[in-house]
């Protein structure tokens, strides 16, 4: 199974979450992709590793770089040109802050959000 984090511009917020959901969801491939080709944010590695994760594995592609076939995407945020246009079996969408316009305190604040949802996402796949 895979499971594509999706985000406008730099992919900051996919960045994040890819790299959170890969504490959660250990057998699943897990993919960050914006609509730009850039690096890993630095921030988000430093986010990553003050909750004790590691972002070594977070490779970014662009959206046109997305495996044909996705189980799961998830769009967690939409910027002032519109929500990225993926295609999934399903597709999920969160409304997480965007890091770069709040500095280095959005970083850990769209963190904060991405676990939570990512706890929700668990749950549904993990019902007790």
């Amino acid at each position: 199974m895979n499971m594509a984090f999706v985000c406008n511009g730099s992919g900051v917020r996919a960045q994040l979450a890819a790299g959170i959901a890969r504490d959660f969801f250990r057998d699943v491939e897990i993919i960050a992709a914006g609509t730009l080709d850039e690096a890993v944010d630095p921030n988000v590695l430093q986010v990553l590793e003050e909750n004790g994760m590691d972002g070594s594995g977070i490779k970014p592609v662009t959206l046109w770089d997305l495996p044909e076939q996705l189980d799961y995407a998830v769009v967690v945020g939409c910027d002032e040109g519109g929500c990225p246009l993926v295609f999934a079996d399903k597709v999920i969408e969160w409304d997480i802050t965007n890091p770069k316009e709040l500095g280095e305190a959005g970083y850990r604040t769209a963190a904060s959000e991405l676990k939570e949802e990512l706890k929700r996402l668990w749950t549904e796949f993990n019902p007790e």
